[in-house]
């Protein structure tokens, strides 16, 4: 292959990178699977061992934001497969930074699908593999530890508060190429959305609420996934301080905008998470009855493997 072939793909990955950020996740998967496909038969005919390494490189990437467009599908066995992949692809790049996001990445299926103590686990190899040189992949995986401590309960606040700093320090430290609005980057965006979700799990809701008001200043408009998540755990908040009804009308807003292909997945996810935490007693009220009209109940599709 040219060199000129080779950057192509090189670029077409960052364009991915960005259109995560916006693009629903089903259409990213579909878009991806044909683009790997087409990649796997490149490698199949590469013969240079430094055009290998790239396009390995590349396919480790594409993997990753396969891993990325899983999760927020909630497919969960998929996920694992191409989580796999994309590490055994990391690892023959032989790039640390690169493995480091993908294990990144992996961290956050296993969070989303229940797996805390994996996804804790996961998440510090991530930061070992990004020690070296301040990387996105730390970043990301140090986010996601602060969460899950927090999933864990408020006995883990002190842990969950050590990974939000270390999550900052990194993010302090990268370079400004790596802090812009794409899954290969990370932001400050990105960090006030993990505080406040992790916050909201340590039921702190003055520090959640003020991580939340800061992130939706920052998470751009068209970053939906983001933004509802946010907007959700800002109805826990509410609910968490004694106004059920507030929280109900706030998630029911925030879901209103969005189609149920957007919903499916990690929102109709949380969402159900909150349904099931209202009191029975106030399941009976119009705003609880709508919100749960407005939902999207998935089955039991892509669940196995826990």
């Amino acid at each position: 292959m040219s060199d000129i072939s080779i950057e192509d793909w090189e670029r077409t990955v960052l364009e991915y990178g960005r259109a995560a950020r916006y693009q629903s996740p089903d259409i990213l998967a579909g878009n991806l699977a044909s683009d790997l496909a087409e990649l796997r038969d490149e490698l199949a005919r590469c013969r240079s061992a430094r055009t290998m390494r790239r396009l390995t490189r590349v396919t480790a990437q594409m993997a990753g934001l396969m891993c990325l467009a899983l999760v927020k599908l909630d497919e969960r066995a998929a996920f694992r497969r191409w989580a796999r992949t994309a590490r055994i692809a990391a690892d023959e790049a032989g790039d640390p930074a690169t493995l480091a996001w993908v294990r990144a990445q992996e961290a956050y299926g296993h969070y989303y699908g229940g797996s805390i103590i994996e996804a804790i686990e996961v998440a510090r190899h991530a930061q070992a593999l990004g020690s070296a040189k301040p990387c996105v992949g730390a970043a990301l995986a140090a986010a996601l530890e602060a969460r899950a401590h927090a999933r864990l309960g408020p006995e883990r606040r002190r842990e969950s508060q050590d990974a939000l700093r270390r999550a900052e320090s990194i993010l302090l430290e990268l370079d400004t190429s790596f802090t812009s609005s794409s899954a290969f980057g990370y932001s400050e965006a990105q960090l006030r959305f993990h505080e406040g979700s992790a916050y909201t799990h340590l039921r702190d809701t003055p520090s959640a609420w003020v991580a939340q008001c800061r992130a939706l200043e920052l998470v751009p408009d068209n970053d939906y996934t983001d933004r509802t998540l946010i907007h959700l755990d800002r109805a826990v908040c509410l609910a968490q301080d004694g106004d059920s009804a507030a929280g109900i009308d706030h998630a029911v807003e925030a879901l209103n905008g969005l189609t149920e292909g957007q919903r499916r997945g990690i929102i109709d996810l949380h969402a159900n998470d909150i349904l099931h935490a209202i009191p029975t007693r106030q399941r009976a009220l119009p705003a609880a009855r709508d919100f749960q009209d407005l939902l999207m109940i998935t089955g039991g599709s892509g669940k196995e493997g826990d």
